[in-house]
C-alpha cells in the first residue's frame, strides 16, 4: 500500500508513539508485506527468526520489537508490539468507510457496463467498459475492475485477508489495506471470494492459452 503522499520517519513514529533510529526526515512512501516490499516501504517483524529477512529486505523502514544495528540506508521504528502498530498505521491511512447506498457515489462505472440487481459496489471502486456484474455480487472499497470482465452471481471481491496473530486473550486480525485488481477480459465464476492483500494488491489476469 502506497501512501497518497510521502511522510517522514518522525511523522510515522509519532503516529504509533515509538522510538526511531535514523534521520527524522527519512522518507516513508508506504507499507507492505515482506515478500512484496519495495524501497520506501515499512515492513514489520516481531520474531527473532525473521529479523534478518526483514532487515535485508527491499523495505527501507523496519518496524521491529528489538533495538538492533540499523542497516546502512535504512531506518528503524522500535515498537513493543509491531503487529499492533502496523495495524495502527493501516487504520490511519486506510480507515473503514461505511456506505449508505448499494452503489457508492464515488464509484466509477464504464460505458456499456451492466450491473444486475442486488449488487453492492463500494467506495472508490472502478469498473471498466463492457462488463457484466451479475446479481448479488459484492465489490468492496477500492477494487479496480478492467474492461470486458464478467463476474457471476454471489461473488465477493475485496474482503479482508486471512491473517491472524494468536495472543493469550484470543486471535488478533491483521488489518487489510490492499486492494483487489481484476485485469481486462477476466471471467469470474459464481460464489467466488477474492480477498485483498494485507497491504499489497491481489491481482487477477486472464489466463493465456
Amino acid at each position: 500500500m502506497k501512501f497518497i503522499q510521502p511522510h517522514t520517519l518522525k511523522q510515522i513514529a509519532s503516529l504509533i508513539d515509538c522510538e526511531y533510529i535514523g534521520d527524522q526526515n527519512f522518507e516513508v512512501l508506504g507499507m507492505n508485506e515482506i515478500h512484496v516490499v519495495s524501497p520506501g516501504d515499512i515492513v514489520f517483524v516481531d520474531h527473532p527468526k525473521y529479523y534478518d529477512k526483514a532487515l535485508t529486505s527491499k523495505a527501507t523502514v523496519v518496524l521491529i520489537n528489538k533495538q538492533v544495528e540499523c542497516p546502512k540506508g535504512k531506518a528503524l521504528l522500535i515498537s513493543d508490539d509491531p503487529f499492533r502498530d502496523f495495524n495502527t498505521i493501516t487504520q490511519h491511512f486506510k480507515p473503514f468507510k461505511s456506505s449508505q447506498l448499494a452503489l457508492s457515489v464515488s464509484a466509477k462505472i464504464g460505458e456499456n457496463t451492466i450491473i444486475q440487481p442486488n449488487c453492492f459496489i463500494g467506495n472508490n471502486v472502478t469498473i471498466g467498459n463492457n462488463c457484466i456484474i451479475h446479481s448479488n455480487v459484492s465489490v468492496y472499497d477500492d477494487t479496480i475492475i478492467g474492461n470486458n470482465v464478467t463476474i457471476h452471481a454471489g461473488t465477493i471481491l475485496g474482503a479482508s485477508a486471512f491473517y491472524y496473530k494468536n495472543r493469550p486473550e484470543g486471535f488478533d486480525q491483521l488489518k487489510s489495506g490492499g486492494r483487489v485488481i481484476i485485469e481486462d477480459n477476466v471471467d469470474i465464476g459464481a460464489l467466488c471470494t477474492i480477498d485483498k492483500g494485507v497491504s499489497g494488491d491481489t491481482e487477477l489476469v486472464k489466463a493465456l492459452n
